[in-house]
């Protein structure tokens, strides 16, 4: 009997390989007759660097950088030696988890860092980049980043703006005179699966809440994403509005694919493909998956979606754990959910059991093991 571990990451409390690990562990003291594989997931967000550095025999290397509010920061990258490549997770340098709710701020936060990880990597001679961009704290178009490059951002005086989403207030246009060479000889793929483009009531805003914006915030920020397209529209004559993913990570993406010829892919198709993900579940009898809060944006094209619509297609049992499950997700009934499990009572306890989410994960995987006794 194969039980395949496939979880996403636990937002803000563990990535998707300590899930899996976890659980496995646990489910291996208690099951001595079934074989389970560990296969942890992501689409872009926390974790992907370490499950695509590991996919292909890679290393992971410490780099100071500038934190997300300005402060120096160690972040870790991974760089696999026989393909050239380095990959870069967007949220060891300006990731929600690295500032504390209270002070969380995207009209503040800044990925200079992000640049700096680049251009350490292509110092290093690695001049294919993939930058995954999920679980972001910043909405500052990138320009942070892309300012490490010898890229400038100009007011209409011709002074340089702040470099965060306040200052693309001011933003007037953008001079690349004086960019280093090195990024033009780059080949940079940005992993993500959020396919918002950068303004309207679907953009980058829609995430603005969750990393830290206040109501009264959120019309300032719409501002500056309007002004940043209509900055990249009048030099470059490239709508962001009409590039899917262009919003990715407050976006980033859509500032790397204009002024860097980018690509953006899907985050889960790319650890899918490299970690021969479907191989694995089509040799698989049941599926454990979950993430940290299930509801209806998880099955619009998300990572457990997949998951789920995989399962489907190859007719696997699926055993669900996450940190807490909307009463209302009723996309569930399409597919072969056999139990689910949450590890909070309610959205409100939700914050309190993140910080015992090992231990709870634990005594889930107990109360999994005598499901799959039961029943197989």
């Amino acid at each position: 009997m194969k039980v395949l571990v496939a979880p996403n990451s636990f937002k803000e409390s563990l990535n998707s390989i300590e899930v899996a690990h976890y659980i496995s562990c646990t489910l291996r003291k208690s099951l001595k007759k079934f074989e389970v594989i560990e296969k942890p997931l992501a689409d872009g967000g926390t974790g992907t660097c370490r499950i695509i550095t590991e996919a292909l025999d890679g290393q992971l290397v410490d780099c100071t950088v500038t934190g997300p509010m300005k402060e120096k920061i160690t972040a870790t990258y991974g760089i696999a030696s026989r393909q050239r490549v380095a990959i870069i997770e967007l949220a060891t340098a300006a990731g929600l988890s690295l500032i504390p709710k209270k002070k969380r701020n995207p009209l503040q936060a800044t990925t200079i860092g992000v640049g700096e990880l680049i251009s350490d990597a292509l110092a290093k001679h690695y001049h294919k980049i993939i930058l995954s961009v999920g679980d972001s704290a910043t909405i500052d178009c990138g320009v942070g980043a892309l300012s490490v490059f010898g890229i400038r951002w100009l007011d209409r005086k011709g002074a340089e703006i702040e470099l965060n989403c306040k200052g693309l207030l001011d933003l007037h246009s953008i001079d690349t005179t004086k960019i280093i060479q090195h990024i033009n000889t780059a080949k940079i793929t940005i992993a993500s699966d959020v396919r918002n483009v950068l303004t309207g009531k679907k953009g980058a805003l829609v995430y603005a809440r969750q990393k830290g914006a206040r109501p009264g915030d959120i019309p300032l920020i719409g501002k500056a994403l309007k002004k940043f397209k209509k900055v990249i529209l009048k030099q470059y004559n490239i709508d962001l509005d009409k590039i899917p993913g262009s919003g990715a990570a407050g976006g980033i993406g859509g500032a790397f694919v204009a002024l860097l010829n980018a690509q953006v892919i899907s985050g889960f198709g790319l650890v899918k493909e490299l970690t021969y993900f479907e191989d694995a579940i089509r040799s698989c009898d049941i599926v454990i998956t979950g993430e940290g809060r299930i509801d209806k944006q998880s099955f619009s094209g998300k990572t457990l979606g997949r998951i789920l619509e995989l399962a489907r297609q190859f007719n696997k049992p699926v055993i669900l754990i996450c940190g807490h499950i909307k009463a209302d997700v009723r996309s569930l009934r399409n597919f072969n959910v056999i139990a689910k499990f949450s590890l909070a009572k309610s959205s409100k306890a939700l914050d309190k059991t993140i910080k015992k989410t090992p231990k709870l994960l634990k005594q889930t995987a107990v109360m999994i093991s005598k499901t799959l006794k039961e029943n197989f």
